[in-house]
């Protein structure tokens, strides 16, 4: 698959995604007013003027992405060089989330005892008695 074909697939998937998460900021923004609740109903099964108007502004944008010979030449050198990276795959990946795991419930639990004696000491010094 070309880089250009990429893009364009991606710019595509991302205009529905956004559309979809406008959609809901949409219906809630509209719901809060009683003169734009109507914007809020059914049209059509799910479908409501939220959602055309999110998918539309959405698709505008990608449109717009696209049509901008910078922003689309910079997408296409992005892919390019995303293409070159050596992934690693699937045992190196697994020894890398075994060693942050590791990594992490060491250091939880060092700090979990400095906590302990800071709290111990502390409370020592505010009130000898204890």
């Amino acid at each position: 698959m070309t880089n250009t074909r990429t893009v364009a697939i991606g710019l595509v998937v991302l205009a529905i995604l956004t559309g979809l998460f406008l959609e809901h900021v949409l219906l809630a923004g509209f719901g809060a007013w009683s003169v734009t609740q109507p914007l809020t109903r059914p049209l059509w099964n799910d479908w409501t003027w939220s959602s055309f108007i999110g998918l539309g502004i959405a698709a505008a944008a990608a449109i717009y992405i696209w049509v901008t010979p910078k922003t689309r030449e910079v997408a296409i050198d992005i892919v390019a060089e995303l293409r070159k990276v050596s992934w690693p795959g699937l045992p190196e990946t697994r020894a890398a989330t075994v060693a942050v795991i590791v990594a992490s419930l060491i250091a939880a639990v060092l700090l979990g005892l400095f906590d302990v004696c800071w709290q111990f000491l502390t409370d020592k010094i505010q009130n000898p008695s204890l």
